[in-house]
């Protein structure tokens, strides 16, 4: 064996340097993606509420005595630990005995009661009988 010769063991700095800049990379794109699911984990439960306070309102003018009157109500209501602000729109149909009702809910914090990314809509029909 010649004198000259040595053993080498570990990793040089460029292999190093190499191993830090992939997994920056790597904790980067999981960093992004946590924080997607975040945003997209708090939007579901928004529309979720939205949906079931929506669908309480219909259920709630369908069991009051007489039908609603005609033209729009808005009113505020708190649900689920948060404000929310729905919109009931009140029309007619082709038959007298049958009302078309719409209803819009979002939460109060939000700033436009018609944007669609905002909240939840639904409609729904009231007979007489």
């Amino acid at each position: 064996m010649k004198t000259t010769e040595r053993n080498h063991s570990g990793f040089t700095l460029l292999e190093v340097m190499i191993a830090l800049a992939i997994f920056a990379v790597c904790a980067t794109t999981l960093i992004q993606q946590s924080g997607r699911n975040i945003r997209q984990e708090q939007l579901l439960q928004t529309r979720t509420y939205a949906n079931w306070i929506a669908e309480n309102e219909l259920e709630r003018l369908r069991l009051q005595a007489s039908i609603p009157a005609r033209g729009e109500t808005e009113r505020e209501l708190k649900f689920a630990g948060s404000e929310w602000k729905v919109l009931h729109q009140v029309s007619t149909t082709d038959d007298p005995d049958l009302m078309r009702v719409d209803i819009r809910v979002r939460p109060l914090a939000s700033d436009d009661l018609n944007a669609e990314t905002s909240g939840y809509r639904l409609q729904g029909f009231i007979g007489r009988y």
